[in-house]
C-alpha cells in the first residue's frame, strides 16, 4: 500500500495501541479507495490539554497531526462498538483538521468516508493480492483480510468465472497488515487446480486445491511448529507464543539475534 494511516495516544486510557489496527487498516483503505491516497504516511496522535493540536508536514510526503480529545477513564471497559466510534470520531476529526490545513483532502470524501464505516458497523474484507491462473483464466484466487479489534482474519476465496466457488479460512493473525507479505504475498500455479502460496519468510507453504475448495498447509522449517507464523498469530496461548518466540530467536543468525536480546533488554 502507497498510503499508511496511523492512529496513537500520548494520554492515560487512551485509543492506540494494538486494537487500533483495525481501524488504521480501514481507513488506509478507504482513504486509496475514495481517491484521498495524497500523503504516504498520515499520524494521528491523541493528546491532552498539556499539549498543543498542530498540523506538521515533513518530508516524503508524511504528515501529523496532534489533536485533543478527552480521555475516557473507563475507556478499556467500553464495548468494541463504543471503542470503534470513538477512534472513528478522532480520525475524521484529525483529518478534517489536515484537510483545512493543507487542502488536499476532500471534506466531502471524509464524510463519505466515516459514513460507510458506520453503515458497515467496522466490518470490512479487503483483497491483499489475487492470484490469476494464467492457462485457465477462470480460476482466481484471492487473498483478503478482515481486520477486527482483537485480529485480522485472513481467508482465500476461490473463484471460477467471476463466481465465488468458496471461502476459507487460513490465519488469524496479529493486528498489522505485515502478516501478509511475510506469509501470503507469493504465488505459483503448480497446475489449473492448485496455487501455492508462500511469503518472504518461505516459512509455511499452502496448497490450495481448487476444485476441492481445500487449503493444506506445510511446515518448511526445521522446527515441530514454523515459529514466526505461530508467534503472529492472535489466537494462540501466550506460552504457545513465548515457545514460539524462542524457537525464531533460534532460528536467527547469532548477530542477528543477539541485537534483538539487546533490544528487548
Amino acid at each position: 500500500m502507497s498510503l499508511e494511516l496511523r492512529l496513537g495516544s500520548v494520554v492515560a486510557h487512551g485509543v492506540g495501541g494494538p486494537e487500533a489496527g483495525a481501524i488504521n487498516l480501514i481507513y488506509t483503505c478507504l482513504l486509496t479507495e475514495f481517491n484521498q491516497g495524497h500523503y504516504r504516511y498520515i499520524g494521528i496522535n491523541q493528546i491532552g490539554e498539556e499539549l498543543d493540536e498542530f498540523v506538521l508536514k515533513e518530508p516524503g510526503n508524511k504528515i501529523h497531526v496532534n489533536i485533543r480529545y478527552p480521555a475516557h477513564e473507563d475507556f478499556e471497559s467500553k464495548s468494541a462498538d463504543e471503542k470503534n466510534r470513538i477512534r472513528l470520531d478522532i480520525i475524521h476529526k484529525a483529518l478534517v483538521q489536515i484537510a483545512e490545513y493543507d487542502k488536499k483532502l476532500n471534506i466531502e470524501k471524509l464524510e463519505a468516508i466515516r459514513r460507510k464505516i458506520i453503515d458497515n458497523n467496522f466490518c470490512f474484507e479487503f483483497e491483499c493480492k489475487s492470484f490469476k491462473n494464467k492457462k485457465k483464466p477462470g480460476h482466481t484466487v484471492s487473498v483478503v483480510v478482515c481486520p477486527e479489534m482483537t485480529m485480522f482474519n485472513y481467508y482465500i476465496i476461490i473463484k471460477e468465472d467471476e463466481r465465488i466457488m468458496c471461502k476459507l479460512w487460513i490465519y488469524s493473525g496479529l493486528t498489522d497488515i505485515i502478516c501478509f507479505s511475510d506469509f501470503f504475498s507469493k504465488g505459483q500455479w503448480k497446475s489449473e487446480n492448485e496455487l501455492i502460496i508462500t511469503g518472504k519468510l518461505n516459512e509455511v507453504e499452502i496448497n490450495i486445491l481448487v476444485n476441492e475448495c481445500k487449503v493444506e498447509f506445510k511446515n518448511l522449517t526445521l522446527y515441530n511448529k514454523p515459529p514466526y507464523f505461530e508467534m503472529m498469530k492472535a489466537d494462540v496461548s501466550e506460552e504457545d507464543r513465548e515457545k514460539a518466540r524462542q524457537d525464531w530467536h533460534h532460528s536467527l543468525p547469532p548477530a542477528v539475534a543477539a541485537v534483538i536480546r539487546q533490544a528487548h533488554n
